[in-house]
């Protein structure tokens, strides 16, 4: 019996073309799958943060923790709203600088934040303030709770923030939630196209804002959002107001301005409750 001849070189040419165009499907199907699942996982942790927040307000008179909490023994460093709620989820690293405790790792670590960043999620700073803010230090902020707020399902309370690099860490306290991030200083007043930059090493965006203080949006342009009622969605980058979604009717972050005025006829928030 005849054997049979080996490939011929058109044959050869013609399989390993068609593994290339496989690949050329596959790769990108696996990736998409890959980031799917961090998104899920990411999901997963905003959404037991967002209950040990609740959970820690359950506890406490009905208040949020503060945003941090001053230590005059290592001013560089704050025990925060997260070492406060991580009682209720037992999960991640309490390790210690300067002798002051932070959540590193678990729930704590967005899947795809930088290697070895740490404090990838941030709080509302209207909902969970410090003490006092740096642009009016001599104000104290008051601490603000769930039953204070009018919408509470459509209210941001816990996200993926931007990595300073500077730090190689988020914001002590978390989002930022001044008018002045989000809007250009122009009057009438208009919106920067979803805050500012929002990018791991850019410490501040073009415009001059404070980009590692702002919503990350690490999964195919959306950011997983726990909203103040504890329920968690996906938001798109773009979808993100600050009327709508940041301002808390009555409080600022900064003590002792109040912009509701905005919502008047004429003005940059009328219109949207």
């Amino acid at each position: 019996m005849k054997a049979k001849g080996a490939f011929t070189l058109i044959e050869l040419l013609v399989v390993i073309a068609i593994i290339a165009i496989l690949a050329a499907i596959l790769f990108p199907v696996f990736a998409q799958a890959k980031n799917a699942a961090k998104k899920s996982a990411d999901l997963s942790n905003v959404k037991q943060i967002s209950l040990a927040v609740l959970m820690y307000t359950n506890d406490n008179d009905d208040l949020f923790p503060r945003g941090y909490y001053p230590n005059p023994s290592a001013p560089s460093y704050w025990f925060t709203w997260r070492e406060a709620s991580a009682p209720y989820v037992k999960n991640g690293q309490n390790q210690y600088l300067a002798g002051v405790p932070f959540m590193k790792g678990g729930i704590w670590r967005s899947p795809n934040e930088p290697a070895d960043a740490y404090n990838g999620y941030g709080a509302s700073e209207s909902l969970m303030p410090p003490e006092t803010h740096w642009m009016n230090p001599g104000v104290f902020v008051s601490s603000r709770g769930p039953s204070q707020l009018e919408k509470i399902s459509r209210t941001v309370m816990v996200s993926t923030i931007g990595i300073n690099p500077d730090w190689n860490a988020g914001a002590a306290g978390g989002i930022e939630t001044l008018l002045w991030t989000y809007c250009d200083w122009s009057w009438p007043i208009v919106w920067l196209p979803d805050g500012a930059a929002r990018y791991e090493g850019d410490n501040r965006a073009s415009e001059g804002k404070i980009g590692w203080k702002l919503i990350r949006y690490r999964y195919n342009e959306s950011a997983n959002i726990g909203w103040a009622d504890g329920h968690v969605s996906s938001l798109k980058k773009g979808s993100l107001h600050w009327c709508r979604h940041l301002y808390t009717p009555g409080f600022s972050s900064v003590g002792g301005q109040n912009d509701d005025w905005l919502w008047q006829p004429g003005n940059a928030c009328y219109g949207m409750d």
